[in-house]
């Protein structure tokens, strides 16, 4: 069982008893709760030593910042508003206290960087890793929320950055596309949104089983969001920069779709990309349009949990 068979378990079984208070569970970025006419999303993420980062490699600081940080950019697909954090952590009996206490300052830099208070959490010793786990509370505040289901066919999808090649830098100093979600929500008709941080292989597929319908993909589009850290992989592994935009995790850009073509997106505000990669089809699954004008489908090769 990989982890999207055990989350679509997970749904059937955890969605059983109807809450009129859980307007959208299990399945999106973030669970949307309805609380005394107060619309709060809820989220968490977890990131392990060994698996998200390597303490041999990276700082604490930096491990701190990409633990919020990977939770933040789940309240960017949403449109949401950070409002505040619980920080978890069970911390391996060998492990200085001086780590954490910069792990910590990491966390408290990003938190301060998009208005997002640490509130709490839990803490406890004894494990051969680190592991760290950060819930996020959040409001739509006027915007939004958007979710992964909305998108119909005819839509364009959008990127809002370059793509692959993350594990060279990226993922410890990406930026969560809060403010630009927002900024895009409010200025255009988007559908549907999700973070690209399995691959946007995987995470394409995902918006298209939630919006039941299908994408194509252009590689005249797409030759557009190669990262140069991409191409720069490509010259160590073999594989082409475009396998790396559509299969490498951890770029944490935001895919869109919005009902706009291209030529009528208007001017965005300053610091707002957003780069066409395709379109919304009336059809189930992902094919790539390739230069040659042939068409082939696009297998979800990201990252996968289990």
């Amino acid at each position: 069982m990989d982890e999207w068979t055990f989350i679509n378990w997970l749904r059937e079984h955890a969605g059983r008893r109807s809450d009129p208070r859980v307007k959208v569970g299990i399945g999106d970025d973030m669970a949307i709760l309805d609380l005394a006419g107060q619309t709060v999303l809820l989220g968490s993420d977890m990131l392990v030593e060994g698996i998200h980062f390597d303490l041999g490699k990276v700082s604490a600081r930096q491990i701190g910042r990409k633990a919020l940080g990977v939770c933040l950019s789940d309240c960017a697909a949403m449109a949401a508003e950070p409002s505040a954090a619980l920080v978890s952590f069970s911390k391996p009996k060998s492990m200085p206290v001086d780590v954490l206490q910069q792990f910590y300052e990491g966390l408290v830099e990003i938190a301060d960087e998009f208005d997002c208070p640490l509130v709490g959490g839990d803490s406890c010793a004894g494990s051969d890793q680190l592991v760290v786990d950060v819930a996020l509370l959040a409001v739509s505040n006027g915007v939004g929320p958007v979710l992964r289901s909305g998108a119909t066919p005819g839509d364009w999808l959008y990127v809002t950055g370059k793509l692959g090649g993350s594990i060279l830098e990226k993922h410890f100093s990406f930026v969560p596309r809060i403010r630009e979600a927002r900024r895009l929500t409010a200025n255009l008709p988007v559908h549907a949104m999700i973070d690209l941080s399995d691959g946007m292989s995987v995470d394409v597929q995902h918006l298209c089983r939630e919006s039941h319908c299908g994408a194509e993909l252009t590689e005249t589009l797409l030759e557009n969001v190669i990262s140069p850290a991409a191409r720069q992989l490509s010259d160590r592994t073999g594989r082409s920069p475009l396998d790396h935009a559509l299969n490498d995790g951890e770029d944490f850009e935001l895919l869109v779709a919005i009902g706009l073509a291209p030529q009528d997106v208007p001017a965005l505000p300053e610091k707002t990309d957003l780069f066409p990669v395709g379109k919304v089809i009336d059809a189930q699954g992902v094919h790539l349009v390739t230069q040659a004008g042939t068409r082939r489908p696009v297998p979800p090769r990201g990252y996968r949990h289990f």
